[in-house]
């Protein structure tokens, strides 16, 4: 339940969808009118007929209020879960112990703040206005928590970027290098050495190609679980999984041409006396 003002709707954007908003003639004299949102006319009404008909707090309240308007459904202490029942009744009608003053700017909200004490105080110099918040700071607070879990992917996401990487190099360096006999002994035997360098390249990057796509199956599965933290980001970006995808592609490229590059300049005649 929130009272609000006959202008709330309106500076808030919230359209009406059946029947009226609040006007100043809803004042302690008139008959009590209360504004309910699209939920609650589906949770309440779901015959579909709500403007006109009665509603209270409690039970043996149950006609106090007549519903005189649906508003669309807004979202308030979440934005992951739909807009809940909600129902308002005109602050002309219900007693004000505080009051929250919403304001729509064309520019900075909180550069207004100086304006906006001085015209309070010119309604009442007596009125305490404790603190200025804009709509924006709001929902930035709500995304703290969101924030914080993707800095700490962000961050873990590109450690293990490096490792892989790393450790990626390392073994293709080692394999590679293992294979120095090999190459020496298919130079000896008339094989060029761009040739050589060649297969090398293919293998490697096969053995490369196969991992790349088993991650891609698991990022893909994995991304319906970051979606649940994460609020409003797509399950999976492109744009990320090809950054990714293209480093460690150079990576393995590189660990598989120095040491490749290396074994085919030996010297087959060594080579034979090693093996």
């Amino acid at each position: 339940m929130m009272d609000v003002s006959p202008t709330f709707f309106a500076t808030m954007g919230i359209p009406i969808q059946l029947g009226r908003g609040f006007t100043d003639r809803d004042d302690l004299k008139a008959p009590k009118v209360t504004i309910i949102n699209e939920a609650a006319a589906r949770k309440l009404f779901p015959d579909g007929e709500v403007v006109g008909r009665h509603l209270g707090g409690s039970f043996e309240k149950s006609n106090e209020y007549e519903i005189v308007g649906v508003v669309r459904d807004t979202k308030y202490s979440s934005v992951r879960d739909p807009g809940p029942p909600t129902m308002y009744r005109c602050v002309l009608q219900a007693p004000m112990r505080s009051l929250n003053v919403i304001l729509r700017t064309a520019g900075d909200p909180l550069a207004m703040a100086e304006s906006v004490r001085a015209a309070m105080r010119g309604v009442d110099s007596t009125l305490p206005i404790q603190r200025f918040t804009s709509q924006t700071e709001q929902i930035s607070l709500r995304f703290a928590q969101e924030r914080l879990f993707a800095t700490a992917y962000t961050a873990f996401g590109a450690l293990a970027l490096v490792l892989a990487c790393i450790g990626l190099f390392g073994l293709m360096s080692y394999t590679v290098s293992r294979r120095t006999n090999e190459i020496g002994i298919r130079m000896a035997l008339g094989a060029q050495r761009a040739a050589v360098l060649g297969m090398v390249m293919r293998e490697s990057m096969l053995l490369v190609g196969v991992g790349v796509a088993l991650g891609l199956a698991g990022a893909l599965w994995a991304g319906r679980f970051v979606k649940t933290v994460l609020y409003g980001l797509p399950a999976n970006d492109p744009s990320t999984i090809a950054a990714a995808v293209t480093v460690i592609a150079m990576v393995a490229a590189l660990a598989g041409y120095v040491p490749a590059r290396r074994a085919s300049r030996v010297d087959p005649m060594e080579a034979l006396r090693e093996q």
